[in-house]
């Protein structure tokens, strides 16, 4: 230490340790004030938890989140803000619920920048529900400026000339069916939700597969629109609008229909009640009534929502199971949420049929490698070894 003003004081207190922490304490200070000040400053243009949640309860919330993340798309790539979303979702339940129209404001951004679906695609993930594809889709039809006062809706011929090369058919079908999913949603905004006029502009897509896909944005636009007042339902039918269109339309609209009908105050038991009401499209029905209480499973509730699937009988418990299955990997495209779902079946034959299809999914649909799925199982689930052995028998079965 030499002559240091520390020698003096280490010759009375007899601590160097305590000279040096009085000594250098305000450098260090100083110093991690200098880190401190540099991770605000890079990061500051990231959103707060408590921002991101403010604007979800704002009226004009769309525009809210655009302007919250423009700010952050300045600075930040799109994957980074996508973490910073992820991280949101981990610490607080509410946002995980409610995080998926948040990430289609990422994705409306993504796209102002990028200029074209493929390279927005690109920089997009699957977070809250692929929310960022959705956006980027959204943007490609509505272009900028769509909250200005002189803001004109795009024709129905111009939507369907937009519609129908929007989506490239080369894609991975995953990508594919965001985009279609994406542009349904997009379409109802700017047909002023106009319900049958949407659905025309989707049946000039070439394929069956990419209609369906297509109805079923369509339809979940008109279940998750903020605004009440243009919902196409009824006060009092727990059906409409399902029961009012073409049978072609019906599947994909059942398959979200128990949002209205929980909206509209009924329990688990009484959704069940009314799905069976619904003639062929009772299936279609049970699986909305999985995919409404996939939330409660990814809030941390499994067993609570094995045993609300367990109420039904026979082909509705697995449409209840497949519903809940299918919302939970695709809210993350891996297992981390269905696999323990699976795992809260008190039957074996549940869980078996449950694994089944979860397994089934990650690997046809996602694409995913029989020895990632067997990683999800091992990482997720209390007793693996069923569920790995699940996954090398459909790979070995070539599924």
């Amino acid at each position: 230490m030499g002559n240091s003003p520390c020698r003096a004081f280490v010759r009375k207190s007899r601590s160097v340790l305590f000279c040096l922490l009085v000594f250098l304490l305000p450098s260090i200070v100083q110093a991690q004030k200098a880190i401190e000040e540099s991770e605000n400053k890079t990061g500051s243009s990231l959103p707060s938890l408590k921002a991101a949640k403010e604007c979800l309860k704002e009226a004009r919330s769309a525009e809210c989140l655009d302007n919250l993340f423009r700010e952050a798309l300045k600075d930040h790539p799109t994957a980074d803000v996508l973490q910073v979303i992820q991280r949101f979702e981990a610490e607080d339940p509410e946002f995980r619920r409610d995080c998926h129209p948040a990430v289609h404001a990422v994705g409306r951004e993504t796209f102002r920048l990028k200029g074209n679906i493929h390279d927005s695609f690109s920089a997009c993930d699957q977070t809250c529900h692929s929310g960022c594809y959705h956006g980027a889709v959204e943007r490609f039809l509505r272009g900028d400026d769509i909250y200005s006062e002189t803001y004109r809706h795009p024709s129905q011929a111009e939507l369907k000339a937009k519609a129908t090369v929007a989506c490239d058919a080369n894609t991975p079908l995953r990508f594919r069916y965001q985009c279609l999913h994406g542009l349904g949603h997009a379409i109802l905004f700017f047909s002023a939700y106009q319900l049958q006029s949407s659905l025309d502009i989707c049946d000039a897509l070439e394929d069956d597969w990419s209609r369906s896909s297509c109805y079923g944005g369509v339809f979940m636009e008109n279940v998750s629109n903020a605004a009440n007042e243009k919902k196409n339902f009824s006060p009092t039918d727990y059906h409409a609008p399902c029961n009012q269109l073409a049978d072609q339309y019906r599947q994909e609209c059942y398959v979200m229909q128990t949002s209205r009908m929980m909206e509209m105050g009924l329990s688990t038991e009484q959704m069940l009640e009314e799905c069976a009401k619904a003639g062929a499209f009772r299936l279609a029905c049970t699986q909305s009534i999985g995919r409404d209480l996939s939330n409660e499973a990814r809030m941390g509730q499994p067993r609570t929502v094995a045993q609300k699937c367990e109420l039904v009988q026979d082909s509705n418990r697995v449409a209840c199971m497949h519903g809940v299955v299918y919302a939970l990997v695709d809210n993350t495209w891996d297992g981390r949420y269905a696999l323990p779902f699976c795992a809260a079946f008190a039957n074996q034959t549940d869980r078996e049929d449950c694994f089944d299809a979860s397994v089934q999914y990650l690997q046809t649909f996602f694409e995913k490698p029989v020895e990632d799925i067997a990683r999800d199982c091992s990482r997720h689930v209390a007793n693996p070894s069923r569920c790995a052995e699940m996954a090398a028998r459909q790979q070995k079965n070539g599924l």
